[in-house]
């Protein structure tokens, strides 16, 4: 598994454990590195399948440096699809929905890409490279894009711990635009259920993991003044300079419950919950 100290990466770590499996984590946090490919290879001999977690995962950052974020995405993705190909060890790579952009709801599988910043154009084009590798060499790869992740351990630069943070401090909230941009926020835990499911997909599969549900960024302001019982005010801003432009990212989810059994069961609010009950012990400024 790369980039097993990340936010999902350590998720999907402590969920596989728990299914008495061992886990081999390769991240930078380790001493590893993606773009070593002798490092990969070692690694994953002996390995029954590799999750690729490891990847510069900042849309906003990747805006200001977009050849990194790029070099370090596709470079290092191709070293570990290119591992797996070499010794026939099956891969699962979680993808995004930022590769769709702004688009017609509920999206499918089937939908276009038009990925809006350097880090989706590199999630889209590695999620084609998979496909490629399937294609071309016989890879099995399974393709899992990921909607709106949330949940303890999440990065704090997040919506979720921003508003929080804001929130428990009395301090303004600040919400872009109107707050009726909607997004599809799929809980942790519904999420590594899905990505240890996706196990069973067919070879060169593609899936969404969604709830179908939209939520406007005003909704989730609301239900976490509720739970820290905040009186900060709403406060609406412009959108940054630099702005992709997606107003409205809902998912179907209809093809992986039909392929995997897979559903979203945490609801909303007790997913949020269990943020904030993560975030009240995160040391903070």
């Amino acid at each position: 598994m790369t980039g097993d100290t990340g936010f999902i990466g350590s998720n999907m770590k402590d969920f596989i454990l728990k299914e008495n499996v061992e886990v081999i984590g390769y991240s930078r946090g380790k001493g590893f590195d993606i773009m070593n490919r002798d490092q990969l290879r070692r690694s994953a001999k002996g390995c029954d399948l590799v999750y690729h977690f490891a990847a510069e995962a900042k849309p906003g950052e990747s805006v200001l440096n977009p050849v990194q974020t790029i070099e370090v995405n596709l470079r290092g993705s191709l070293n570990v699809i290119e591992v797996c190909r070499e010794l026939e060890v099956p891969l699962i790579y979680p993808s995004s929905c930022e590769i769709y952009g702004d688009s017609k709801v509920p999206i499918r599988e089937d939908f276009p890409f038009n990925p809006t910043n350097p880090y989706a154009a590199s999630k889209a084009a590695i999620d084609r490279f998979c496909y490629t590798y399937y294609k071309c060499y016989g890879l099995n790869v399974k393709i899992v894009r990921l909607f709106n992740p949330y949940g303890p351990r999440q990065q704090l630069n997040k919506i979720m711990p921003t508003f929080y943070f804001k929130a428990v401090k009395g301090e303004p909230i600040l919400v872009y635009g109107h707050g009726t941009d909607t997004r599809d926020y799929v809980y942790v835990r519904d999420i590594v259920r899905g990505l240890w499911l996706a196990r069973n997909l067919p070879a060169g599969e593609t899936i969404n993991l969604a709830t179908g549900k939209a939520t406007t960024n005003l909704e989730v302001a609301d239900i976490i003044r509720e739970l820290t019982q905040s009186n900060s005010k709403i406060m609406f801003v412009d959108y940054p300079k630099v702005f992709g432009g997606i107003k409205n990212q809902i998912g179907s989810y209809m093809k992986a419950k039909k392929l995997i059994g897979w559903e979203p069961r945490t609801s909303l609010r007790e997913g949020i919950r269990e943020t904030v009950r993560w975030l009240k012990e995160v040391k903070w400024e």
